[in-house]
Parts: structure tokens; sequence; C-alpha cells
């Protein structure tokens, strides 16, 4: 598994290899990262998953970007050929000509700018998984929207009881891709359009306040992916492993996106996966 996706760290090169925890820190060839940066939480949470099955085959393709494009354009050259059956593309400005060149030979998986990315190439049927939010799926579900920022107000202007309908103007109005998990109060497992399972327990309110549990998911999830299991398994037993994480961890909404990644194997061993 590849996971691709920029950091907030200005003048950051490309960098390219196999991540290791220690800590709250996610150690990258030289580089020490804090795990509560987006694509770090993504990536240490992986990790945490795969360790508990005894595999460590993962690898990061990663570059400093501000906002700028300069640290995605980067990441876009380098995933025009890419060595392995799973891609993930996660914080990543949108350059419709460059995720176009992508090699789409393996299952891509994308979340946040990999989504918009997609969407608005046009190419959301070449991915594998979205794993948008309620807003993210808004903009994804508004075929005249090409950013986030247009999506009209008739859409934008929505609560979780609307997803099933939004989930279906998507893929009636849009090119997605077979499976999409919209993450929220209540989460939805999506197969080709169709609500296949929805899961809203344990509902731990305070989870909504904690950034990076979207994140951590996506690790979850994609790393499950990468491990056979079955794609509809793999995020309905994502969506609960992260809920159980909320109950183990006894979060509060100052509680750091930290203290959940430590919890994955434990959150597995309840589980009994």
């Amino acid at each position: 598994m590849i996971i691709a996706g920029t950091l907030p760290i200005k003048g950051l090169d490309l960098v390219r290899g196999k991540p290791r925890l220690e800590g709250n820190k996610l150690i990258l060839n030289n580089l020490e990262i804090p795990i509560s940066m987006g694509t770090s939480t993504l990536i240490a949470s992986a990790i945490k998953t795969l360790e508990y099955f005894g595999e460590n085959e993962l690898e990061v393709i990663t570059a400093g970007d501000i906002g700028e494009g300069d640290g995605s354009l980067k990441i876009y050259n380098e995933l025009k050929e890419v060595n392995d059956d799973l891609l993930v593309i996660h914080y990543i400005k949108p350059k419709i000509s460059k995720i176009r060149e992508i090699d789409f030979s393996p299952k891509i998986i994308a979340d946040a700018g990999g989504m918009y990315a997609a969407k608005a190439a046009n190419i959301g049927d070449k991915f594998f998984l979205f794993l948008p939010d309620v807003g993210e799926l808004s903009f994804l579900a508004d075929e005249k929207a090409y950013h986030p920022a247009y999506v009209r107000g008739f859409i934008s202007e929505v609560d979780d009881r609307e997803v099933p309908k939004l989930i279906e103007r998507a893929y009636k109005n849009v090119k997605m891709p077979k499976y999409l998990v919209v993450k929220g109060e209540k989460d939805y497992v999506v197969s080709e359009g169709k609500i296949i399972k929805t899961i809203e327990e344990p509902k731990i309110e305070a989870m909504e306040c904690i950034g990076g549990t979207g994140d951590s998911l996506t690790g979850i999830i994609s790393s499950l992916i990468s491990l056979n299991f079955k794609p509809e398994e793999a995020c309905l037993l994502g969506c609960k492993i992260n809920r159980v994480l909320g109950e183990i961890s006894e979060v509060k909404p100052d509680t750091k996106i930290e203290t959940l990644i430590k919890n994955i194997p434990k959150a597995l061993k309840i589980l009994k996966i």
C-alpha cells in the first residue's frame, strides 16, 4: 500500500520511504512529523492497523505544501508510475491535468483533496473508494460545482437526514467510484450507489469535535482493504473500529487524535477481528 499526500510544512521537498512510529512522532527517512497533521494521522492509523496483523508493507510519498501547489505537483509527478496494488491519495491540491496522468491500474482510494481532484477532472469512476463527510458529499453531488466553495445553496444546506438523497444524486449525475463511505453522525457504506449498511453505534458525540477522526478512518479502512478484506467488510469494520476507539478512549472534546490511534489494536481486539 502506498499513501500519498502533502504535509503543511513549507519548503519540504519530496520524501518517499517506509514510515515508522515512535511515540507521537512519525519517522520517515530523516524526517520527524507529529501524527496530528492530516496525512500523518492517516499514515499513523494505517501503521497501527497493519501492525496488529503482523504486516508492515507501507510506503509513503509526501512533500510540503501550504496551499501553493508546489508540493502537490511533486507528488503528482511521482504518481505517474506506482508499484503497488493499492494507492491512497489524501491531502493534495487538485490539478486536473496531473491527476489524469496517474496510473490507474491499482485500486485507488481518495479522501480530502484527492476526491476534489477526481471530481474536478470527471474521473471519479476510475477510483475504487471515496470517503467524504456530509459537506464533501454535497460537493460531489453538485454536478455543476468544480470547487467546494461553489456548491449551490440548495445542495450545501443539508443535514445528515438528507445523506441518502445526496448519495443518489451523486451517482446519478457525477462519475463516482464503486464504493463510498460517508462519514458523519451516522456512517453510510455504499456500493454502486446503493446504501448497503449504516453504522451509528456506539454514538460518541465528542468524536465530532476531535480533529483527525476522518483521517484515522481512512487509514484503518485502507489498511483492511490492503490486507484483502472484502471492500464492503473493510468499510463496515473501519466505521465500527473508529467508533469503538471513541468509546474505549473515553474521548472528550479536547482529546487528541494520538490517543485514539494508540488504541487501534485494542479496538481491533475488542471487535475480535
